[in-house]
């Protein structure tokens, strides 16, 4: 059996889905072909479950602060069977809006592990039927998956990040290997939940590829919230005990966790997908791709997470839909200066362009401040824990950067992210009128602390 289209996306994540429905928009005969479920690591492992659970944590969080706000105490038990139960539902209902979208705009979604055989020609199987189908262009978006720590033995007790959400219980004690975007989020979560954690990072600080100042800052919070996290360790050995497991760092530190996460970062998937059928060779495990997304084989693009670069849902569909437009004729190509990344921990870490040591070392800069322990929404709310701060260039007044650390953290930051990729000065931020009382007012506040103008700080 053979099927011809405009375009194909190999994969059915953030890249695929939206790359495809863009390219129905524009009149395309479109094909996703995903041998898993639609919406990727992101809607079924990744950011929406990772997010359905934080806010079942968030939740019991307000409860226990019940008294703080005017009422009895409450006992919060969390129930992990409703929590996860809720979670697949938010899941099964965004899966389905998908398929709906995909079906009426007539998008072929097709079951099975797609592989190129030629370039436009892609072989799907599934079960013992191989299906080929045929496009115009080809975009390959497969994504990525956790990397595995040889260190750790097989346990249905050691979890990698797209798995955790599928615990059936809550870990007495959660160790959690590695300091980064996924590490940090899951041990806020699960410290709000009850559990004991350990947070153990080889490099010497947590979020080490964010701003230093403010990951340390953030680093003081979690401890404040009994989280223990040891930077500058790796795990040495890991033998099972009877509760557990005897986990010894290379600093001599002995842990008993009950639970281990590995949130270590992720590998491309690019095996078997027949890029070497095709000519496509790799970069460091990843496909290298221009400003169009385009591969060295015309008509071949890639997008999401298999590129490499910015392992971002977010980013993944921006590609997915520069990679659909470009293939269709327009003059559609990425850009990159202006990508907002989020941690969804408790509080909130989110970022926007240079941290502040790097915009130090390639300009003269400025910088403000705001602690939201001075901001009347964040008082009004109980959410004091918190600090925004704005780079920006000492001449020309370009925002360089962004960090919010505090409640609505990623929300905060769309502000700016639209002012660097506009290129609206600093200056424009200030004067703008924003809402009060609202979360949004500390941005303008950073933005004074910048011009020397700050009005509820000194």
């Amino acid at each position: 059996m053979q099927d011809k289209y405009n375009i194909i996306f190999l994969g059915g994540g953030p890249a695929g889905y939206q790359g495809a429905i863009r390219a129905a928009q524009l009149g395309a005969r479109a094909a996703v072909i995903e041998q898993k479920f639609v919406g990727g690591v992101c809607l079924n492992q990744g950011c929406i479950p990772t997010k359905t659970v934080r806010a079942s944590a968030e939740t019991g969080r307000a409860m226990r602060r019940a008294k703080e706000y005017g009422f009895a105490p409450v006992e919060v038990l969390p129930d992990m069977g409703a929590i996860i139960a809720r979670k697949q539902r938010v899941i099964k209902m965004l899966r389905n809006s998908i398929e709906q979208l995909f079906r009426a705009r007539r998008i072929d979604l097709i079951e099975g592990c797609g592989g190129l055989i030629a370039p436009g020609r892609v072989e799907v199987r599934k079960d013992d039927e191989v299906r080929a189908v045929e496009a115009a262009n080809v975009v390959i978006c497969t994504g990525s998956r956790p990397v595995e720590l040889a260190v750790f033995p097989k346990s249905a007790h050691i979890f990698l990040a797209d798995d955790i959400l599928n615990i059936s219980y809550l870990p007495k004690h959660l160790l959690v290997v590695g300091g980064g975007v996924v590490g940090v989020e899951m041990a806020a979560i699960f410290r709000e939940l009850g559990s004991q954690i350990s947070v153990v990072e080889a490099l010497d600080r947590i979020l080490p590829h964010e701003d230093t100042e403010m990951s340390s800052h953030l680093l003081m919070m979690l401890e404040r919230r009994k989280i223990k996290i040891y930077c500058g360790a790796a795990v040495d050995t890991v033998t099972e005990a009877e509760e557990g497991f005897m986990v010894r760092l290379s600093n001599g530190v002995e842990l008993m966790p009950d639970t281990i996460l590995q949130a270590v970062g992720r590998r491309f998937n690019t095996e078997g997908i027949g890029l070497d059928h095709i000519g496509i060779t790799l970069d460091n495990g990843h496909i290298p791709v221009n400003e169009n997304l385009l591969t060295n084989i015309p008509n071949v693009y890639a997008a999401g997470d298999v590129i490499g670069g910015w392992l971002l849902a977010h980013v993944a569909f921006a590609e997915g839909i520069c990679a659909a437009e470009h293939a269709l004729g327009m003059e559609s190509r990425m850009d990159y200066r202006a990508v907002p990344r989020c941690v969804f921990s408790i509080p909130e870490y989110a970022s926007v362009g240079l941290s502040e040591q790097d915009a130090q070392a390639a300009y003269p800069v400025k910088t403000g401040k705001f602690p939201l322990k001075s901001h009347g929404m964040a008082h009004a709310t109980g959410e004091l824990e918190g600090l925004v701060k704005i780079i920006a260039h000492e001449k020309t007044d370009e925002i360089l950067g962004a960090h919010v650390i505090g409640a609505h953290g990623a929300d905060l930051l769309s502000e700016i992210t639209l002012a660097i990729q506009a290129k609206i000065p600093a200056s424009v931020v200030m004067k703008t009128i924003h809402t009060h009382p609202t979360f949004s007012e500390a941005m303008q506040e950073a933005a004074q602390a910048l011009h020397g103008q700050a009005i509820h700080v000194l």
